[in-house]
């Protein structure tokens, strides 16, 4: 899982999380594919650091990949509540997943403090039975979790789709489902 924040004034902000969901054994060849667009010195695919060109091919070969694209769009977001944005949108797409009979779940690690705070919800949400005991989540970092970048790419498709840019987006639609949520 990764998100995307987009806050602009004199627009409702909105949080994009998404997921790529896959099959244990679909994932080594996707994470050699993804390695495979590294430039030279690069460490991670990052949609807000390539152009054009280059998200093309990232989301081609996502279009390609044995795997289910699940996203969760939030909005409106205020500035100063980012926190409950995610919190929000985390507890609809973890449910989504859960009902899909996901296993594990690897979020893109943030601070210390910040995954902390994603632990606290994902207990209480185990405590309120919104998800089942059988989803597992971890942390973990874009530069060592490939997979991490399909979320991203994800995300940055769902969000320049939003400004017009709708051809990345199309290139992954048959795969992808998008739930809209709004944060309250």
């Amino acid at each position: 899982m990764d998100e995307s924040l987009r806050l602009r004034a004199g627009e409702p902000g909105l949080y994009i999380l998404a997921a790529a969901v896959a099959e244990v054994s679909s994932c080594p060849p996707i994470r050699r594919d993804l390695n495979d667009l590294l430039l030279k010195g690069q460490r991670r695919l990052h949609w807000r650091d390539e152009d054009g060109a280059r998200r093309h091919k990232f989301v081609s070969l996502v279009a390609r990949a044995d795997l289910e694209l699940v996203v969760v769009v939030g909005t409106p977001v205020l500035p100063k509540k980012q926190e409950r944005a995610r919190r929000v949108c985390m507890e609809g797409l973890l449910h989504e997943l859960d009902q899909r009979a996901v296993e594990r779940v690897r979020l893109e690690s943030r601070t210390t403090s910040l995954n902390k705070k994603d632990q606290v919800m994902v207990a209480a949400l185990f405590g309120s039975h919104v998800i089942s005991h059988r989803l597992r989540t971890e942390h973990a970092s874009p530069v060592f979790e490939p997979m991490l970048w399909v979320a991203d790419a994800v995300a940055g498709a769902i969000s320049a789709a939003r400004d017009g840019q709708g051809d990345f987006i199309a290139i992954i639609k048959h795969l992808t489902t998008t739930i809209e949520i709004p944060v309250r």
